[in-house]
């Protein structure tokens, strides 16, 4: 049964009480933390990281779940049984999907490539769907919820584009894909969500939503390579982000709370090894009691300066 799900997705945490002010001590101490483990820092970051580039998170200030109280995401559950599910899904993300894949990089996902270029940082673990780490120029990146960039097929398994399956979407449904153009042209794109879901007009109809069968073994039905609310990280995720927490000697938390599990046991996990683990999050997180130090800010005040200073230092 998933029905709790519903309760336990929002895990929102209580909004910041204080703010660090972004001192120069405060810098030399986050640098202090990447040179004492030179290549064995290994990061963590959430939708917070990417909400520079105009993506919105789901528990922030201004996150989805405390302006629309209301919304709930589609559920693993939902995708995998329901058609009228899936058309919602996909009704929804036809028009969503355009502007996340137009966002680009920021100054945090630029500090974290530069951290590892730099041999600072060994790899980074993100909860992230929107590729933006990977496109900054980060190598050794985890993405332990998946991907928005493709689409697989429940049944046999195959892999495809999301670019190609929008193509697919758009030759379907003419009458949807006029819609869009006309809210580019008036400029009433919709309400955006993290995972490529938007807010649609309540006039329209999903049921008139069409979206294709595997091109493959022309039965299964596609969903994102993500993991979905409900949903569960692969076996062979998991397994790697627990390698990548062992082989590495710190933690450094960025843009999350921690609300997923998935993430927070990573946390949990560097922590019972004795590693230091460093928070940055405006707001509390479910981490914050297993923090060696938390500081009440965005990484966005303290990464890019500091990834700065240190491309100069030897």
């Amino acid at each position: 049964m998933v029905l709790p799900a519903r309760v336990k997705i929002k895990g929102l945490y209580g909004l910041p009480k204080t703010h660090t002010p972004v001192t120069p001590a405060v810098l030399d101490t986050i640098m202090e933390f990447f040179q004492r483990h030179r290549g064995s820092v290994l990061g963590l970051t959430g939708a917070g990281v990417s909400v520079p580039s105009g993506i919105p998170d789901y528990r922030g200030i201004n996150g989805t779940y405390r302006v629309h109280g209301s919304y709930t995401p589609i559920l693993h559950h939902e995708l995998v049984s329901q058609h009228a599910s899936r058309q919602r899904y996909w009704a929804r993300s036809f028009f969503g999907i355009r502007p996340a894949f137009k966002a680009e990089p920021n100054p945090i996902h630029r500090a974290f490539a530069s951290l590892e270029s730099h041999k600072y940082l060994s790899g980074l673990i993100t909860q992230n769907v929107d590729g933006l780490h990977l496109q900054a120029g980060s190598r050794n990146v985890l993405e332990l919820h998946g991907t928005l960039k493709q689409v697989k097929c429940l049944s046999c398994g195959i892999k495809e584009s999301r670019d190609e399956f929008q193509q697919r979407l758009e030759e379907l449904n003419p009458e949807w894909t006029e819609f869009g153009r006309e809210m580019a042209q008036t400029g009433a794109e919709p309400r955006r969500r993290p995972d490529g879901d938007v807010d649609l007009p309540s006039n329209l109809q999903y049921s008139s939503f069409s979206y294709p069968k595997c091109h493959h073994c022309r039965t299964g039905n596609y969903m994102p390579t993500v993991v979905f609310f409900g949903g569960s990280v692969p076996d062979q995720v998991r397994e790697q982000s627990y390698r990548m927490v062992d082989d590495a000697s710190a933690l450094l938390v960025c843009g999350t709370s921690l609300a997923t599990f998935s993430a927070y046991r990573l946390v949990k996990r560097a922590r019972e090894q004795g590693k230091q683990v460093v928070i940055l999050n405006f707001g509390q997180t479910r981490g914050d009691g297993d923090a060696t130090m938390k500081l009440e800010t965005t990484a966005e005040d303290v990464l890019p300066p500091v990834a700065a200073q240190l491309a100069e230092t030897p």
